[in-house]
């Protein structure tokens, strides 16, 4: 009876939001972290919000590993993601570049934490697990699982407003271009299917942004800011033509517990 109601829609949704919120305000709070130098923490802090979303979707719906991934997007990486990504973050990389002579100003656990683990954990966390779960299994619209995201992703960088001394204004700026970016990897996994596309285009966009040292929030100035929306409109277009026909995640069944291997 137990089991029956955690896998029931209202179950899902219940366990979905309670995993939400342990992770966003319990798990960077354990103690053990503070002993960690900061870019080891963050890494930690990263890689367990990964780890709990894998063990939550693998032990409510009994899943082996592999199926545990892919029941967050998580499937091959492709050589046609990676390709789409590239293509579509050309006009941030091609404007900041131009702007800053092509000169690098990133560290390498900078690069770690900018390429490898925020998109992953990010993604994995808010569009993986959250939209995936009420989304595909709670029985939720799109919009509607996707905003259940929107206002925890970012609230998660208001911090930057709060390092630069923004005043209420630049506060408003950082949550409406973060939550407008939570909406935009939401539509990307829901288009797409595969969750690499938006950790690809996360990574690729917060790269090129900071690198290129375009702002320390990620308010921006109007030019950072066209050839954001560039970009955004760029990835937008080619994902109308390149899905065209094809079914959204939302319509795609959830994975078996009989999943063993990637499927084709």
């Amino acid at each position: 009876m137990y089991r029956r109601f955690l896998e029931s829609r209202v179950g899902v949704t219940v366990l979905t939001l309670t995993v939400l919120l342990l992770v966003d305000t319990y798990i960077n709070t354990l103690p053990f972290l503070r002993l960690l130098p900061r870019p080891f923490r963050l890494w930690t802090w990263q890689s367990a919000q990964v780890l709990v979303c894998l063990l939550a979707v693998a032990l409510l719906h009994r899943l082996r590993p592999r199926a545990a991934l892919l029941e967050l997007g998580l499937g091959p990486l492709t050589s046609r993601a990676l390709g789409f990504c590239a293509a579509a973050v050309l006009p941030m990389v091609l404007t900041y570049g131009a702007a800053a002579g092509f000169q690098v100003h990133l560290s390498w656990s900078d690069w770690v934490t900018q390429a490898v683990t925020a998109p992953l954990a990010e993604e994995v966390l808010y569009r993986g697990y959250v939209l995936g779960q009420l989304q595909r299994r709670a029985g939720w619209s799109f919009w509607g699982a996707a905003l259940v995201g929107l206002a925890p992703f970012a609230l998660g960088h208001l911090y930057q407003s709060v390092r630069a001394g923004h005043g209420l204004w630049g506060v408003a700026g950082v949550l409406a271009i973060t939550g407008l970016g939570h909406l935009f990897f939401a539509w990307m996994l829901e288009r797409w299917g595969d969750l690499w596309v938006p950790i690809g285009m996360h990574a690729l966009m917060n790269l090129s942004w900071d690198a290129f040292d375009v702002d320390a929030t990620a308010l921006g100035g109007t030019q950072a800011n066209v050839a954001r929306f560039a970009t955004v409109g760029l990835a937008i277009g080619l994902t109308l033509v390149l899905r065209r026909g094809q079914p959204g995640w939302g319509e795609t069944p959830p994975v078996s517990r009989s999943s063993s291997s990637y499927r084709d």
